[in-house]
């Protein structure tokens, strides 16, 4: 059966509409006839209807021909006294639609091979159909996913991006019923990579950054979209499913709706605010932080003291209870359109982020590097969250996410060649170096032999030899080691230098982060599998000092990420530094607003310092200090 024409379209689509008027006047679709007195004056306009019923019907025939009303007459006898011979034979109207307009969109698009936009593949595809359009017109399930496209900015998508049919206008004719129906498939494509984290490549941000999105194919889209009952619903599943995102997503959505989150008190320009001082700013300070007055409003006491250090706290700042500049600035706040692009672009890392994130296994390990903090997270629940020290700005510890397959008591520590280079080569090439005695190094130069004083470290490379620290009291790497095998060569471990985690900004390392009590960290992943009973660690604590390592039944994953804007253990928002300046390389790349990110912080072990002429390294002092923040 031929599909109808434009002209023939229009008419029957108006011609069918008013078919439906006149059957709802007649009491045949949610009306009941008049009954008693009214009863004769119902029965009349029954009959009515039905002169103009037969008489539409008989100019639809003579518009459409009798072979295109077959089916509404081959459905209509079926009521009655069964389905004709005529109709059994007759393909279905829809069944020639899809035909013939699949046809003119594999056409239409050609053999284009653009993976973001080609959607010949699906249409391609043994039994695919027109998703949106049918003969009569659109879908509701179209004006549902076009609802979803246009609210895109809720989600921290750019509305503008997905290029959308216009639904007042009802296309007639094949050529737009085709066009209308790519155009709304590649907007839904579009919309799934979007989502997923296509509109970014974060790995050409910063050698850094190894996250790169897996993006949906458009086949799996539209195969997706065709199969659910719920179309609208099955795209919006394409966001990340995680409660952070959700959580910036509904702040996101507040503070647009606010117009400006900060706005109430604000702490002008003064002098430093410490506890025991008296100042006219420290009433405005119990107000901003909402401690009660008390008999002394504007005298700095305890209590004040303690909220001011619980706010830096939230706020990354160093928890000493007093207000200069940083802290000063913090209460302040921000304007809404900075902390709205900081929301954006952190929305942004969620979406090339893994799902689920613990494959499947009840558990994961997550280090945030601007939060300074590394977490286990069991069944959806924080089992551990401490402090950790992350890797210098020339040195930064990478974004990525990898699987921890062991852990290593009493571990070896094998020497970077960075190391090797910058601080250990300088001090074997003086005479009286004893530094591979004072740190119980062993050198293994192959064919140069393995004692330093007898090698020429002016012809040797010493990136070519193997320099290790075996387990024992001055370890670098402590009493353990999580590893999680990776190009980057980056691991968790313990540390000596306990007193480094009492620092705010906390970027000392070579790259791996050291965790601050990795004992209970041990515990809680070996038990998780069954694979080591707390008092089992305990005593290969207590035992020597050798090598050991304890598998784990199913790696567990580790994600390490780079997140500024985020809900803590408590579920409170939090900010964080941008300690490397991926968020405002980000925002430009994202947004064109990188002039909103603050600068980094600078602190010790952050600051990077251009190459300058070297000076004379105090004896031995330099690398200790070095070695010890690997």
């Amino acid at each position: 059966m031929a599909v109808l024409g434009a002209s023939h379209r229009v008419c029957t689509r108006v011609l069918l509409d008013e078919a439906a008027i006149f059957l709802a006047q007649c009491g045949l679709i949610g009306i009941d006839l008049a009954e008693g007195e009214g009863r004769e004056e119902g029965e009349k306009m029954d009959l009515g209807c039905r002169w103009r019923l037969a008489g539409g019907l008989m100019a639809l025939i003579i518009l459409s021909g009798a072979a295109s009303i077959a089916p509404i007459a081959a459905r209509a006898e079926e009521g009655s006294a069964g389905t004709s011979q005529a109709a059994q034979t007759e393909a279905p109207l829809a069944d020639v639609f899809d035909e013939r307009i699949t046809a003119l969109i594999v056409k239409k698009l050609g053999g284009r091979a653009d993976a973001t936009h080609s959607i010949s593949a699906y249409y391609r595809a043994i039994g695919a159909k027109p998703l949106w359009l049918d003969e009569i017109g659109w879908r509701d399930e179209a004006r549902a996913v076009v609802k979803v496209l246009q609210d895109a900015a809720a989600y921290g998508l750019e509305p503008s991006a997905f290029k959308l049919p216009d639904l007042e206008h009802l296309p007639v004719s094949d050529e737009e019923i085709a066009a209308a129906e790519i155009k709304l498939s590649q907007a839904v494509i579009k919309y799934a990579r979007h989502a997923r984290g296509g509109r970014v490549d974060l790995t050409k941000l910063s050698k850094y950054i190894d996250r790169a999105p897996v993006l949906p194919s458009p086949a799996e889209v539209l195969d997706t979209m065709a199969r659910s009952s719920d179309p609208a619903k099955a795209l919006l599943a394409y966001q990340p499913q995680h409660p952070q995102f959700e959580g910036l997503r509904k702040r996101l959505a507040a503070l647009r709706a606010a117009g400006s989150e900060q706005a109430g008190i604000k702490i002008p320009p003064g002098p430093v605010l410490r506890q025991g001082m008296t100042h006219p700013q420290v009433a405005l300070l119990r107000q901003r932080l909402d401690v009660p007055a008390g008999v002394h409003p504007t005298r700095f006491d305890a209590a004040l003291t303690e909220a001011v250090k619980a706010f830096q706290r939230r706020k990354g700042l160093k928890a000493d209870g007093v207000v200069g500049s940083s802290t000063r600035k913090a209460l302040n706040g921000q304007k809404p359109e900075k902390e709205i692009v900081k929301l954006l672009i952190n929305m942004e890392r969620w979406r090339s982020m893994p799902e689920p994130l613990d494959d499947g296994g009840g558990i994961y390990v997550w280090a945030n590097i601007p939060e300074f903090r590394t977490r286990i997270i069991r069944n959806g629940k924080v089992v551990f969250s401490e402090r950790s020290i992350v890797g210098l700005l020339d040195k930064q510890t990478p974004v990525f996410s990898d699987k921890m397959e062991w852990i290593e008591f009493h571990p070896t520590w094998y020497v970077p060649n960075s190391i090797k280079r910058e601080d250990i080569l300088p001090s074997l090439r003086r005479p009286t170096s004893t530094i591979v005695q004072r740190y119980h190094l062993k050198i293994n130069c192959g064919a140069a032999g393995s004692d330093p004083a007898a090698i020429d470290w002016n012809k040797v490379d010493i990136t070519r030899c193997q320099i290790t620290q075996p387990p024992g009291p001055k370890s670098v790497l402590g009493d353990f080691k999580f590893k999680f095998p990776n190009k980057h060569a980056v691991y968790m471990h313990d540390t000596l230098t306990k007193r480094l985690f009492r620092a705010s900004i906390r970027a000392f390392s070579h790259g791996c982060i050291r965790i601050e009590h990795p004992k209970r960290m041990a515990k809680i992943l070996l038990a998780h599998q069954n694979i080591m009973p707390a008092s089992r660690v305990d005593a290969i604590l207590r035992g020597p000092r050798r090598e050991q390592r304890a598998f784990f039944k199913k790696p567990i994953p580790v994600h390490i990420t780079y997140l500024t804007a985020l809900f803590d253990d408590n579920g409170k928002f939090i900010t964080r530094p941008d300690v490397y300046g991926h968020d405002r390389r980000l925002a430009e790349a994202l947004l064109g607003k990188g002039h909103l990110i603050d600068k980094a912080p600078v602190g010790r072990g952050t600051r990077y310092r251009p190459p300058r002429k070297p000076r004379p390294k105090p004896k031995e002092k330099h690398w200790t200090e070095e070695v010890l923040y690997n």
